[in-house]
């Protein structure tokens, strides 16, 4: 029956399958499938499809060495208020950000003319300045940074919750299971498409947005003769507890994205980009769900070569909390970058990020009634 067809299925519950469906069932019928944030994390267990957005401390900014990242991450951010105020949900800690590295470096120039361009509300901030107002924050006698007021930290779980509240008030349908085909189907002339859950559930519909990132792959959810070029990389963090004292000190820095050389006191045994450079990010002190505060301290990508190809890879990485010596050096990096603060413990975790050719995402017609939007992005480990 036509009344049993969706306008549109969405598949994917995760960041930007959450945020499509709120949008398209202002204008059609719409079904989002997508398993909700598991129990436990066990190699041993069933379930192999997981999300990036089981966090709360993600990086919200719109500066960015690309243009095109800068224009999306504004659009983005500019509804946030708007959709914690219709929600009831609060995710945004607008607490600034930071790029900080060597002056007069190309990343460092990119970031400042693209801020330029794009009209950014942004402050370059000297060397004397950096330490001044970041007193805790052990930077090079080189270093510079360049200072965004309009950005902060996401908790990425809270503003999923919010994106699919607001979608099941405009009455879209949700389906908390993990999807395992997509097909095209012909019938009396006219074509459907037809998405299969793992417990042979179907949703009839007209149009199907892939929205499931690393994992689109796992799945038969693309024509059997297409593939994305894409990497699956793994990257290692280090979630530092502090005290509460330590919280309040440092609860409004900004979070942090480095490449630069470093200071001289800096732990020399870390990852390091193909010229030597360190390439982090950190996030400040955040209340978890366990009641304790926590600083994530992670590498970016240029520090790892390696890539994953299969589903049972990623499972393995997503439920083994990182690479334990990368962890413990993770940790030695951050007593040598922040001053005057002692964890209390520490422990792993781990991410994949998906990357493209272009650095850029993938937003794209497979064919008249399937699109897919494969985006760079973190597939968090930790139940936190």
């Amino acid at each position: 029956m036509e009344d049993d067809v969706y306008d549109l299925c969405v598949v994917g519950a995760g960041m930007v399958g959450s945020a499509v469906a709120k949008y398209a069932s202002e204008w059609g019928r719409v079904c989002l499938v997508g398993p909700e944030e598991p129990k436990e994390r066990d190699v041993n267990c069933k379930r192999d499809i997981f999300g990036c957005h089981y966090d709360e401390g993600r990086i919200a900014r719109c500066l960015a060495h690309d243009p095109i990242w800068t224009q999306l991450a504004r659009i983005s951010m500019s509804r946030y208020r708007q959709i914690e105020s219709d929600s009831g949900i609060d995710f945004y800690d607008e607490v600034g950000s930071l790029v900080a590295g060597g002056k007069d470096t190309k990343y460092m120039i990119d970031n400042e003319r693209v801020s330029k361009e794009q009209q950014l509300e942004s402050e370059i901030l000297s060397n004397e300045t950096l330490k001044t107002k970041f007193p805790l924050l052990n930077f090079s006698d080189i270093d510079h940074g360049l200072y965004e007021v309009k950005a902060g930290h996401i908790s990425a779980r809270n503003l999923v919750s919010a994106q699919i509240k607001l979608a099941k008030s405009k009455g879209c349908t949700y389906i908390n299971e993990i999807v395992e085909k997509v097909t095209q189907m012909e019938e009396d002339c006219n074509s459907k498409m037809i998405v299969k859950t793992e417990s042979d559930k179907q949703v009839v519909c007209r149009k199907v947005l892939l929205a499931t990132g690393a994992f689109t792959a796992f799945r038969n959810l693309l024509p059997e003769d297409l593939e994305l070029e894409v990497g699956l990389c793994p990257l290692t963090t280090a979630m530092i507890e502090v005290t509460a004292d330590d919280f309040t000190n440092m609860r409004k820095y900004p979070a942090v994205i480095y490449f630069g050389k470093g200071a001289d006191n800096w732990k020399k045994d870390y990852p390091r980009s193909k010229d030597g450079d360190y390439s982090w990010y950190m996030l400040p002190p955040i209340k978890y769900p366990d009641e304790k505060y926590y600083i994530k301290l992670g590498h970016l990508q240029h520090a790892t070569t390696k890539r994953f190809t299969s589903s049972g890879e990623v499972k393995e990485w997503y439920c083994s909390g990182g690479d334990k010596q990368l962890v413990n050096d993770t940790v030695d990096l951050f007593k040598t970058v922040v001053q005057g603060v002692k964890p209390i413990s520490y422990h792993g975790d781990s991410c994949v990020i998906t990357t493209t050719p272009t650095k850029r995402p993938y937003i794209d017609t497979i064919h008249p009634q399937l699109w897919c939007r494969c985006r760079r992005e973190c597939v968090r480990s930790k139940i936190q």
